[in-house]
């Protein structure tokens, strides 16, 4: 009986998607690296990944969105073959809802968030998130994150409560203030964190502090620190620095992807580095913690681009890093080439080759 109703269900859910108009979205990544390890041990492996979106609007008031990944799955998983398994997720299953009463929208399910800088985010999350524009001359966001549900007959659930308003005329400036409640590990905190964007062309400059108060079984702990990221365009040559500094337990994370442009120390553009030695050395760090990074990026033409980097973490690394960017097809097929060296402050050297070919539709 119970195959019989998912069967029906299915058959039900495809007749409805059926006689609705989507459209859709998505970027499909295959990609090569050669890497070593902690240990030095040299390796290379292959992946694929697939983001397909669907999209539809219902009404003028009313939308609703199915966004789906495959991956990443590693060449030869499964005695030579691709084997899927747990690979297929769903990254985005919402609504989102015009309350025209309140010049507002509503976004409810699972659904997409970052912060500025993606220090304290930048990923799915199951919750809502309501929108209001010009609220007293602010651009508005209220969110609700359930990050752990656990026993439903128990009280160790996990809640997050997003406040975010910044305005965009005259000086484009914002801010966050978060709270965090984890029952379960009897730990909340409370985090302020506004930013600053400046356009002084041909100089682009975003500045990030934040505080961070930390509540932990009756004790009290204090973060702060500090992002900024700058960027110069000078149409031959763009120029580039990054700057992040924390102090004493930094700040609370969600689920971060701050990138510093770095690739074993850090994460880049086009590849996610071999995550040996980054972590968020922001959050939780008992110690100062400091990074800076410089970049530089070279359009040969149109289509071709070189670009590198150079940085150091305290009491982590230092890595250089290079490549090239080619767009193969206009907008929707790029090839990625890179290269990365580093050296841990335990004198060990780290490598990384990759390329990337991606398609964005």
């Amino acid at each position: 009986m119970k195959k019989i109703s998912i069967i029906l269900s299915l058959a039900l859910l495809i007749g409805v998607l059926s006689a609705i108009d989507f459209t859709f979205d998505g970027e499909l990544r295959q990609r090569a690296a050669l890497a070593n390890d902690e240990y030095e041990a040299d390796g290379g492996w292959l992946d694929s990944r697939l983001l397909l979106g669907l999209e539809s609007q219902l009404h003028q008031d009313l939308s609703i969105r199915l966004g789906t990944q495959i991956g990443d799955i590693v060449w030869g998983n499964g005695a030579g073959g691709i084997s899927t398994g747990a690979s297929l997720s769903i990254q985005e299953a919402l609504l989102k809802y015009n309350i025209n009463a309140l010049n507002a929208k509503i976004t409810v399910g699972q659904q997409y968030w970052m912060d500025k800088m993606g220090l304290l985010m930048d990923d799915y999350f199951s919750g809502i998130k309501l929108e209001k524009e010009d609220f007293f001359g602010l651009n508005t966001e209220l969110i609700w994150m359930k990050s752990y549900e656990g026993n439903p007959y128990s009280n160790n659930d996990e809640d997050i409560f997003v406040l975010h308003g910044n305005m965009e005329e005259s000086i484009p400036m914002g801010l966050y203030a978060i709270y965090g409640n984890y029952r379960d590990m009897d730990y909340s905190n409370i985090s302020l964190y506004p930013y600053l964007s400046l356009d002084l062309a041909p100089i682009a400059l975003d500045i990030a502090p934040f505080l961070d108060l930390q509540l932990y079984d009756g004790d009290n702990e204090f973060g702060f620190g500090a992002a900024v990221k700058a960027k110069m365009d000078l149409d031959v040559l763009e120029l580039g620095a990054d700057f992040l500094f924390a102090g004493e337990n930094g700040i609370t994370t969600i689920s971060p992807w701050y990138q510093n442009g770095l690739y074993i120390y850090g994460i880049g553009k086009h590849h996610d580095g071999t995550n040996l030695y980054w972590g968020a050395p922001y959050s939780g760090n008992a110690d100062t913690f400091f990074s800076g990074v410089i970049s530089a990026k070279f359009p040969v033409n149109e289509s071709l681009a070189i670009f590198g980097a150079a940085g150091y973490l305290m009491d982590l690394g230092a890595e250089i890093n290079a490549g090239i960017e080619y767009e193969l097809i206009p907008d929707l097929l790029n090839l990625n080439v890179f290269g990365a060296f580093g050296n841990h402050d335990n004198d060990t050297n780290n490598y990384l080759f990759g390329s990337s070919l991606k398609m964005e539709f």
